[in-house]
């Protein structure tokens, strides 16, 4: 399945028609979000749109938080599990870093070791963490960095 970042302004549009019928009186493809606007959305954002109703604020914000849960699996997460993924994730990014490293001729001796702002960078996101809403987009964060540093 699409990730939600990468949802058209129509695919949005679509999945905002589906929800609840109270939100059926709001023009959501005058909205023009992105699936990335969609995952960012904030309380502000609803006053902006012009949904004023803290009811349908949080029928918003709660679909999109039942949406995350389903397609990315985090909803119901421990910090135990959720550092566990983490960790697991973190491997997966040293293998690639070693695996570029050889190909670009560099010598592999110190390839065990992450560089002291990856590890900061992690520990800030985990020492971060304060609920299942934050944590996508601390992950989302690390995997836009993680890939601006493996493309330059």
């Amino acid at each position: 399945m699409e990730p939600i970042a990468a949802w058209s302004e129509e695919r949005v549009c679509a999945w905002l028609r589906g929800l609840d019928a109270p939100l059926h009186q709001y023009p959501v493809s005058e909205w023009h979000l992105s699936g990335l606007d969609l995952l960012q959305l904030t309380c502000q954002d609803l006053e902006k749109l012009e949904v004023h109703k803290i009811g349908h604020q949080e029928l918003i914000l709660e679909a999109v938080e039942k949406l995350c849960s389903l397609m990315y699996g985090i909803g119901g997460d421990s910090l135990r599990g959720l550092t566990e993924k983490l960790r697991a994730v973190s491997q997966t990014l040293q293998v690639g870093i070693q695996s570029r490293w050889r190909l670009n001729g560099y010598d592999g001796r110190s390839a065990t070791k992450l560089p002291a702002a990856v590890l900061q960078l992690v520990l800030s996101q985990i020492s971060g963490y304060t609920d299942s809403k934050n944590i996508f987009n601390h992950c989302r964060e690390l995997g836009d960095i993680v890939h601006k540093g493996t493309t330059h």
